[in-house]
């Protein structure tokens, strides 16, 4: 019942668009399809880090630290809802930055995320790490009470990704999607073997491991990426801008 309705939704949300007449894309169309296609990628391969965890953990441990596992990523929903009107903020903000030639209007705006994303999850996790065991029975009832230390980590990781939340609208602004799937790919071939062995050796807590240590590997790239533009540059090549 839900799809007829967001289609309907979508459908007439279009329909408000201005019409505009039907131009052949020309010389950029290999541009725009290169680029159709590395955003779509690199959205699937993110769309991975919140999937396949589970699939790993119950191929290594019992179903009690699946059970765990799945109550552990409360808190990486929760910061990925929290952080989605900000991504949209900053890719339509960053985008018209970069394309009127304001690359440090652009920065300045990624600055002020990340330090106010940064002093919010410093002043969060202390409160969570300690009360983590009393919130979950609260919320859960005591069934759950094993989950706590799987959740403390997913605190980290949440912190982690809200931070590096602009990595998936930045590379678009800029027209470089491209380093966006290369970021996605570095991070799920960590993932991979690092939540496969923490999960064989520390049950939940170990699988909630796997992928804190991606995400610090996908912040690392990042983090040596934005040095990297900030010498070279941030305008976007002609044949990569996209109206």
């Amino acid at each position: 019942c839900a799809l007829p309705i967001l289609v309907a939704v979508g459908y007439g949300s279009f329909r408000h668009f201005p019409a505009a007449p039907r131009r052949e894309l020309g010389d950029d169309r290999g541009a725009i399809r290169s680029f159709a296609i590395q955003s779509s990628l690199a959205s699937g391969l993110t769309s991975l880090r919140t999937s396949l965890p589970t699939v790993l953990v119950g191929v290594v441990a019992a179903g009690s630290q699946v059970g765990n596992f799945r109550i552990a990523q409360a808190p990486q929903t929760a910061f990925q809802s929290l952080s989605a009107p900000a991504r949209l903020v900053l890719l339509a903000e960053q985008t018209c930055d970069i394309e009127y030639g304001r690359a440090d209007r652009a920065l300045a705006l990624l600055r002020r995320y990340v330090i106010g994303t940064a002093a919010f999850s410093l002043l969060v996790t202390p409160p969570l790490w300690i009360f983590m065991p009393d919130i979950l029975r609260f919320v859960y009832s005591g069934k759950w009470a094993a989950a706590a230390n799987p959740c403390r980590v997913m605190v980290l990781i949440a912190c982690v990704q809200l931070i590096f939340a602009w990595t998936k609208t930045f590379p678009v602004s800029i027209g470089r999607p491209g380093l966006r799937l290369a970021g996605q790919t570095v991070e799920i071939a960590v993932l991979v073997p690092a939540l496969l062995a923490c999960t064989a050796v520390w049950g939940a807590t170990g699988a909630a491991i796997g992928p804190l240590v991606s995400s610090l590997a996908l912040a690392a790239f990042w983090s040596v990426w934005i040095v990297r533009l900030r010498h070279g540059g941030l305008s976007p090549a002609p044949a990569e801008v996209v109206a």
